[in-house]
């Protein structure tokens, strides 16, 4: 299960996103000591430049945006055209874990188990496709070692083959010094 990281109110579901929201924070309260915002003008600025910017990335400084933007509107003289739209903060981490969270473990098993799966199929189709081209190939290596053995039967026999014709032709030889004959 994911890690949760609690910060002024709000839970991180990353290291990462906890220690960016901490950061954005020493941030604003470096801003803070630094700003006098009694003023609306300087509100309405340093609201702006911000947005302009892009300085904010987590909801601790959205947060601060729309306090912000709160003081700015509190005089009556500021219009909200004066003011930039707010903008938009990811929070894309935690839902996934919350969609992970939903699922349960033998469905999460399948999930994961998934590309494992595909990946045998696949080593499974090509050692497959590497016995067909093994074994219907010119120069397969088995082809070759069958063809040695028949060359060798064929040769064996060719070798019977002339013993015994050299045995008949010694037994015509000696029938005919004998006087035998024969076949008429």
């Amino acid at each position: 299960m994911a890690r949760e990281y609690k910060f002024k109110g709000y839970t991180f579901y990353s290291e990462e996103e906890y220690n960016e929201a901490k950061k954005e924070n020493e941030t604003i309260e470096y801003i803070k000591s630094r700003t006098d915002l009694s003023h609306t003008e300087t509100v309405i600025g340093l609201y702006n430049k911000l947005i302009d910017r892009n300085v904010i990335s987590t909801v601790i400084g959205l947060d601060f945006l729309k306090r912000l933007r709160g003081l700015a509107l509190k005089d009556e003289m500021t219009s909200e055209s004066k003011l930039r739209d707010l903008p938009e903060i990811s929070v894309s981490k935690k839902k996934k874990d919350k969609e992970r969270a939903k699922l349960t473990k033998v469905q999460r098993l399948q999930r994961e188990n998934l590309g494992l799966k595909i990946v045998v199929i696949g080593l499974v189709a090509i050692i497959i496709g590497m016995f067909v081209i093994v074994l219907t190939g010119k120069s397969s290596p088995l082809k070759s070692v069958y063809e040695e053995q028949i060359i060798n039967k064929y040769a064996g026999w060719q070798q019977e083959l002339t013993q015994k014709q050299e045995w008949i032709n010694e037994q015509l030889y000696f029938l005919e010094q004998n006087g035998v004959t024969y076949g008429e």
